[in-house]
This record gives structure tokens, C-alpha cells and sequence, in this order.
């Protein structure tokens, strides 16, 4: 037991120097963020500075100060003690603003608008990080992945964005995620239908629904001659006789033939 809690304690420590978010949603200062810190009725103590990769900062009077795993009111308070403790000023009303974001920075990958590395300047979800990214592109299917260290962790946007969903906008984003959105898996229509090509799988999506997606069928279409062409476990090409209420799988080719007469 105590081992595990002192690796839980271990985990959590890991999160705060690296940068990440308090319990009240506040932004914690990490290595490489940059702070403007103000000191009322003392402009000569006004610093601007970036953390260096230990999370410190040089600050007159009181030298090396380490804010890496604060929030900026705890910085605020830690500087105040600090110049009171030694002496130079009596009350000091500190004020810590943070100039540039760069402790927290995640990667959006795949078939997003706007793919990238991110800065995250708050508490931050899933669903807000995807908006920052410009939104789901065409080519985006409903699963989105979350890489975390050694773990994977898929979610669906279809279940995030229900309303009676409780988890929908609880999926918190840490310093160093990469969200990867895969493409859709696709379906093909051809033959004598009206827009032949490739297309989108929605989840148990019928022929009739794929036919109604490539515009239907044309005047040559012979409506009772439609095939499904699968690719089976062993590479095999199958053509079997579809109905209009057969369930569609990943790459799968609804083939309408032509009518002769």
C-alpha cells in the first residue's frame, strides 16, 4: 500500500514540474513559461524572465526562486514572503502576469483543419482542444485518439457530444498529449448509380444508405443486381448477391450492375 502511494505522490509531483493545472482549474507554472513580475511602488524590481529548464527564476533582492508547480498567486505569495523574510520590504503587494504559455504544449494530429503543437494556457478538454484545432476535417472519422506516455486511450465523438452523456466534457488534456483523429473508414460505390466513388462508413450503414449517398441509382441501373465485393481474412476477393438492408463493412464495394433490358 505504501508503495503505491508514494508512486501515485510520484505521478502527481511529475504533473507539477512539467506543468499542468491546479485542482481549481488555475494555470501552473512550468520550465519555459514567461513571467512579468511587478512590485507596487518599486519599478526598479519589475522583471521579466523566462523559467529556466528547473523551473527557476533570478529575481532581485532574493535571487534564485523556483515557481515551476505554482500557480501565479502562489508565486505571488512565495515572492512576498521571500522579501519580507529578508528584510527589504515591509509589504510588499506582488503581481505575477504570465507573458507567454510554453510549459504546456500538446500535438493535434490527423484529419483535424488546423494540425499542430498547442500551448495550453488553462484547464483545457478534448473537446475544446479539437475546436482549437479548427474542428473534425471531412476526411475525420468518430473515433479520436489520446496518446499519454505508454497509454492509448480511443474516445467517439458521437458519445462526447451527447447531452445525457455525464463523461461528455470531462476528458482533461495534460502537458505532452498527442490527439491523433484517424481517417473514416470508407466504403466504395459503382457501377450504375449517379455519383460513383468513395464515401464515408458510417456506423451501420446499409446498402440502401450507400446507394442513397451515391445519388442513386441511374437510368441503366438494373435495381435487383447489386453486389457486395469483400476482401476476406485471406485476401480473397468475395461477390456475394446484396439486399437493400445489408450492413456494410470497412472497404467494403457495392457494385450495381446494368440492366440490359
Amino acid at each position: 500500500m505504501l508503495r503505491k502511494w508514494l508512486g501515485l505522490f510520484s505521478l502527481l509531483a511529475g504533473l507539477l514540474i512539467s506543468g499542468a493545472v491546479s485542482a481549481a482549474g488555475e494555470y501552473v507554472l512550468g520550465a519555459g513559461d514567461v513571467v512579468k513580475i511587478q512590485v507596487y511602488d518599486h519599478p526598479d524590481l519589475t522583471t521579466e524572465v523566462q523559467l529556466n529548464n528547473q523551473g527557476t527564476l533570478a529575481f532581485p533582492l532574493i535571487g534564485e526562486v523556483k515557481l515551476a508547480g505554482l500557480t501565479y498567486t502562489d508565486a505571488e505569495a512565495l515572492i512576498s514572503k521571500k522579501l519580507i523574510q529578508g528584510g527589504f520590504i515591509k509589504k510588499p503587494n506582488v503581481n505575477v502576469l504570465i507573458v507567454q504559455y510554453r510549459s504546456q504544449r500538446v500535438a493535434v494530429l490527423g484529419e483535424v483543419n488546423k494540425p499542430g503543437r498547442y500551448a495550453l494556457d488553462s484547464a483545457t478538454d478534448l473537446i475544446d482542444l479539437l475546436a482549437i484545432a479548427g474542428g473534425i476535417s471531412g476526411t475525420g472519422g468518430d473515433a479520436v485518439v489520446v496518446l499519454r506516455g505508454e497509454e492509448r486511450i480511443e474516445y467517439h465523438l458521437s458519445k462526447l457530444t451527447q447531452l445525457a452523456n455525464p463523461e461528455r466534457r470531462t476528458i482533461p488534456i495534460l502537458n505532452g498529449d498527442t490527439v491523433y483523429v484517424p481517417r473514416a473508414k470508407q466504403m466504395y460505390v459503382y457501377g450504375e448509380v449517379n455519383r460513383p466513388g468513395a464515401f464515408k462508413l458510417e456506423p451501420k450503414m446499409t446498402v440502401m444508405q450507400a446507394l442513397a449517398v451515391a445519388g442513386g441509382f441511374n437510368p441503366r441501373a438494373a435495381k435487383r443486381s447489386i453486389e457486395i465485393h469483400r476482401v476476406d481474412d485471406n485476401g480473397q476477393l468475395q461477390k456475394v448477391e446484396a439486399k437493400l438492408t445489408d450492413l456494410l463493412l470497412e472497404n467494403d464495394t457495392v457494385f450495381v450492375k446494368e440492366s440490359f433490358f
